[in-house]
């Protein structure tokens, strides 16, 4: 059972990797599910993708079911902490997410502990913070992440681990002195020296635990053996702080009771610098984001603190125009006014539009911190002087639409008592160990509660239709969601459905989104007047960004985006990277690309005004045709009887892809499943109908071979409207059969039609009508019209044999033979059956060869020849699996189970069908799935159990 949420840690971390079972703690045993763990746990509320975890388990070369195993993995830590039902180890797409409650993972709660022993040192309760910091430091049980394979994460949040157990020590040894413990605190820092021999920071405490407990000349020494460790390894001299504390304690009198450091006169105090509070107004209806700004209050403010030796703590919000950066920034800046006391400086740098002068930003900001104007020097050294007044202090800095790294680069203060925010529509790397959040779109319930504050709740609750086309037209845009409830809340007579109707046409749709000073065109016009001047010909990112637009699919990779553009796949991959440096683009994944909905709604827009007709017309032809070329490539890997598509010549500039292998083939076609049936679209609303009828005849087979029935079917009836269009009637016959097979599979009636009609177009002498005459036999036996189908086969027999066409002889066996089985002429249907088996063997068809043994195992049953029925069954799951054949490997899985259950092994059968129902499921063939449960249960009802 899972301990409840809050009572203990459920998962360790801050030593080897150990779960609690309910009873005890556990180590795991299996290297592989330590490192899925761990790196659930290091990414704890984050969905972390299957890829991901493959990377971190085998970083060097994963098997080829690395997906299956990960899943097997995450299935066996559920066993071990009772997660059953997977509500801590959370399946979620596309990947996995553990879900800790509070204090359920050890290193939160140790986080949670520093920090409430940072605020109790802060109120003036040192004793609190030792208490606090001596439970923390107890959850370590050796260095975090011991067991755990160093791969770069793991490696990298090991250290910060361990560089927070560090600061924890020092901070613990503060609040000792404090409490007047120097004695105690001199042992721990001594070993904590031996292992961070350059930390100045240490070096301090020893000084003063040491002059705190009397020992004034130690405390000179032990500055003296700093000096030389830092001066001989990094060739420089102690820092103000250590060199301040040498002299502090060189001039004390000698006869004066030793009094605690801080206690030391410090001088004359000088006058207090003026407090600055200049962030912006917070917005009054700020909505949602409740995830970013938890965040962002983490990354500011959490581990490290002021007591940090090391960097200052700078936050990128980045995104594209229109996403909310600066609202968000603003909202968690106000929130975290109380942690930075000393102030809030705040600076619109103009980024976008027209950048403003750091320099001046710095004058300004030294101003507002009290110097006096006439005294502001120019160059570097009003940068140096910026961060001398920003020293031990806590002020939070927030830079609004920053253009580039150099533009932040001298606004960043040099203690670590200070944090920076900055707003951006681009990556700085530059900014080196900056955090960065990637802001989205908001999530639907979060678009529609902005969307309601602003029209009003009783507009949208009584056109929830309307509103909800409203709102998937803004796509989740914080901007355009605004901008479309202002037009609203300032138009009384409008209705939601005015509006709705408006931005339904996607062209006016830009135009729409637009009310004062307010426009989503104008917030992309930003961004895209950003990208780098283009070359005569239109090449470069804003080129780049025109012709994108004209495609229609979900995502375009890198290879065709370079037949789109005409050019090399390094010249591509750079105009795309600049576009999604500047937020123009995203990139899910490498060499994938693809637009948020209204920027794609932009780019179309600007490739209609800026193009000409004959370059649009060029690139989509480009594409598509690339898209044709490399699907019939995969087509002649996947099935060695696919119909060869006649292709036409290459346009220059397009380099169809080729394949090695099965697997890749199929893998492309998975990955470009919604971009071919785009690309069909596209070809026929384009007029191009020769490639819209072309296309998916090419994919027929990989829709075939792994049952995508609603793709098949909706591509084709596009390729065959579009073979009428141009009156093609062989074009007709090829889409009617492939129409034909998708609905045979489906045991849909609309198959024979499609059959027939095929037929009838291409005539009975042709190889396409060959192919026609044998599938109005295999439609017939799918709808379980088993006397016209005996009856077709005899006449597709005849014609097959006339032809000297093997092959569909075989299929036309394989269809006489389960016609003659469903007829009760079980031993014709094995001699058929047998027939079939052997053309197929003949000819090196695996996957007819797999199908006629599956079915002549079916004929054998009849038979009640079990054991034979048995091992053909046996013959046939290795092909199937070899081929990728699922959909067959789940029908063969399902008689091996029935066919052993006969054979009396009960427990197999159990297996075979539990596996069966899985594939079945995971297909959505439901008919069949129902048809393995009730075996099941018929294997499991209360009359087997004596078995």
């Amino acid at each position: 059972m899972i301990e409840p949420s809050g009572a203990a840690a459920l998962f360790r971390i801050l030593g080897p990797v150990e779960v609690w079972t309910g009873q005890d703690w556990a180590k795991i045993s299996a290297g592989k599910q330590r490192s899925v763990l761990a790196t659930l746990l290091l990414r704890p509320g984050e969905v972390v993708s299957i890829d991901a975890l493959i990377d971190q388990v085998w970083p060097d070369k994963p098997p080829a079911r690395a997906a299956n195993l990960v899943s097997v993995y995450v299935h066996h830590l559920r066993r071990l902490i009772g997660d059953a039902k997977g509500r801590v180890l959370v399946t979620r797409a596309p990947g996995y997410q553990v879900v800790p409650g509070p204090g359920e993972l050890d290193a939160d709660r140790f986080a949670a502990l520093v920090g409430e022993g940072r605020q109790a040192l802060t109120s003036g309760v040192p004793a609190l913070t030792v208490d606090l910091l001596d439970e923390a430091v107890g959850l370590w049980r050796g260095r975090a992440l011991a067991d755990v394979p160093a791969t770069p994460l793991v490696a990298a949040e090991a250290d910060r681990l361990e560089e927070s157990r560090i600061e924890a020590l020092e901070l613990r040894a503060e609040a000792n002195l404090a409490c007047g413990r120097h004695a105690e605190v001199v042992p721990e820092v001594r070993r904590l020296l031996a292992d961070h021999p350059l930390q100045e920071k240490l070096w301090a405490l020893l000084i003063r635990a040491l002059y705190g407990a009397g020992r004034q000349a130690e405390a000179l020494e032990v500055y003296e053996q700093a000096r030389n460790r830092i001066s001989d390894e990094l060739g420089v001299d102690p820092g103000t702080e250590l060199r301040q504390l040498y002299h502090q304690i060189l001039n004390a009198d000698d006869d004066q009771p030793v009094i605690p450091l801080a206690s030391a006169d410090p001088g004359p105090v000088p006058a207090p610098a003026p407090v600055p509070a200049q962030l912006p107004a917070d917005i009054p209806d700020f909505t949602g984001r409740s995830e970013q700004v938890d965040e962002l209050r983490e990354l500011l403010t959490g581990a490290g603190g002021e007591d940090s030796p090391g960097a200052v703590r700078v936050v990128l919000v980045v995104g594209s125009g229109g996403l909310g950066k600066s609202a968000l920034a603003v909202h968690a800046a106000h929130l975290l006014a109380s942690r930075f006391p000393d102030g809030q400086l705040y600076a619109s740098l103009l980024g976008a539009t027209q950048p403003a002068d750091p320099a001046e930003v710095l004058g300004r900001f030294l101003r507002d911190l009290g110097m006096d104007g006439h005294r502001i020097p120019l160059g570097e050294e009003r940068a140096a002087h910026f961060r001398t007044r920003l020293a031990g202090k806590r002020v939070l800095i927030v830079l609004d639409d920053a253009r580039d790294a150099a533009q932040v680069m001298p606004l960043l203060p040099g203690s670590a008592s200070c944090a920076v925010l900055v707003t951006t529509r681009n990556w700085l790397p530059e900014l080196v160990g900056s955090a960065a959040l990637d802001l989205e779109v908001l999530s639907p319930d979060e678009g529609r509660e902005l969307f309601t504050r602003v029209v009003g709740a009783k507009r949208v609750a009584a056109e929830p239709a309307a509103a909800a086309e409203v709102l998937a037209a803004c796509v989740g845009l914080p901007l355009a969601i605004r901008i479309a409830g202002a037009r609203l809340a300032t138009r009384s007579a409008w209705s939601v459905r005015t509006l709705a109707d408006r931005l339904a046409d996607e062209r006016r749709r830009l135009d729409e989104l637009r009310v004062g000073n307010l426009a989503v065109r104008a917030s992309f016009e930003v961004s895209f007047a950003s990208l780098r001047r283009e070359a005569a010909d239109g090449a470069g990112p804003a080129g780049t960004f025109r012709l994108l637009g004209l495609w229609t699919g979900p995502w375009i990779g890198l290879p065709a985006a370079s037949a789109l553009l005409a050019e090399s796949e390094v010249a591509t991959s750079d105009a795309l990277d600049a576009l999604v440096d500047a937020h123009l683009l995203e990139s899910p994944e490498p060499d994938r690309y693809s637009f948020h909905d209204l920027l794609r709604v932009y780019a179309a827009d600007r490739a209609r005004t800026q193009e000409t007709e004959q370059r649009r017309d060029d690139a989509v032809t480009r594409l598509l045709t690339w898209y044709l070329h490399t699907a019939e490539a995969a087509a002649t890997v996947i099935s060695e009887q696919h119909a060869r598509v006649p292709l036409g010549p290459l346009p220059a500039g397009v380099e169809p892809l080729d394949f090695g292998s099965l697997d890749e083939a199929l893998a492309w076609c998975e990955r470009e499943r919604a971009g071919l049936t785009a690309a069909t679209r596209l070809a026929a609303s384009s007029g191009l109908h020769e490639i819209a009828w072309k296309l998916p005849a090419a994919a027929m087979s990989f829709y075939y071979r792994r049952s995508h029935w609603g793709d098949w079917v909706a591509t084709h009836q596009t390729g065959l409207e579009s073979a009428r269009a141009i009156g093609d009637r062989q074009a007709q016959a090829w889409m009617l059969n492939d129409l034909g097979m998708a609905y045979g599979v489906q045991h849909k009636p609309e198959a024979v039609d499609s059959f027939e009609q095929a037929l009838a177009l291409s005539g009975v002498d042709s190889e396409r009508g060959a192919r026609s005459a044998a599938n109005v036999a295999q439609a017939y036996v799918d709808l379980g019209r088993f006397d016209e189908a005996w009856s077709a086969a005899r006449r597709s027999l005849a014609i097959q044999r006339q032809q000297g066409n093997r092959y569909l002889e075989g299929v036309t066996l394989g269809v006489l033979g389960r016609a003659s089985r469903e007829l009760g002429q079980f031993t014709d249907a094995v001699g058929h059956l047998e027939l079939a088996l052997a053309i197929f063997r003949e000819l090196g068809q695996q996957y007819g060869e797999a199908e006629s043994l599956t079915d002549l195992a079916d004929a054998l049953l009849c038979l009640d020849q079990v054991d034979s029925a048995i091992a053909r069954l046996h013959e046939s799951l290795p092909i199937r699996r070899q081929i990728g054949d699922v959909h067959g490997e789940a029908a063969t899985l399902r008689l091996l189970g029935l066919a052993l259950d006969r054979a009396g092994d009960q427990g197999q059968a159990h297996a075979q069908l539990t596996e069966a129902l899985r594939l079945f499921e995971e297909l959505g063939d439901q008919a069949q799935a129902g048809d393995v449960r009730t075996a099941l249960a018929a294997l499991a009802g209360p009359d087997r159990s004596a078995g």
